[in-house]
């Protein structure tokens, strides 16, 4: 009797095993850093490490503020929260990233990112990570530096 139960469980875990969709592929690193402009202005990104290497993002191209908004204020800053619009330079495609910012008026500027949806070569690109704000190239602009790690499902 045992010997039949042991042989369903297995059967059944096999089953399921081959059923489930296989996983997504193993994250890789990625830094992006964008000189944002206040202005909304397009701003270019360049984007550095594994990810990039292993050809899972591209390496240069433009970003747009898609829609933004204050989610809350305090004395000490506000909650930013908004969407990306990533444009790569050599038309591999485009990928949209959801971002929420604390803007702190004494420490800084600090964010947690994920990826949305892309199109193109970045259809099934999947990924996050966190970040910093700069202020560290002009009156009208801000260094966003993003780090994370990004996959293909």
């Amino acid at each position: 009797m045992r010997k039949i139960q042991l042989v369903l469980v297995l059967t059944a875990a096999l089953i399921v095993a081959t059923a489930l969709p296989a996983g997504a592929t193993p994250g890789s690193g990625v830094v992006i850093e964008v000189a944002s402009s206040l202005m909304g202005a397009p701003s270019p990104f360049v984007a550095s490490g594994p990810a990039v290497d292993d050809g899972l993002v591209c390496d240069t191209g433009t970003v747009v503020e898609d829609s933004g908004k204050v989610t809350g204020n305090s004395p000490n800053g506000f909650n930013w929260k908004g969407i990306k619009h990533f444009t790569c330079d050599d038309g591999s495609g485009e990928f949209f990233v959801n971002l929420q910012a604390r803007i702190d008026y004494r420490k800084g500027t600090t964010f947690n990112w994920n990826i949305l949806r892309g199109t193109g070569d970045y259809e099934d690109l999947h990924g996050a990570g966190s970040g910093v704000g700069l202020d560290i190239c002009g009156p009208d602009c801000v260094s966003d530096v993003y780090d994370g790690r990004l996959h293909i499902d």
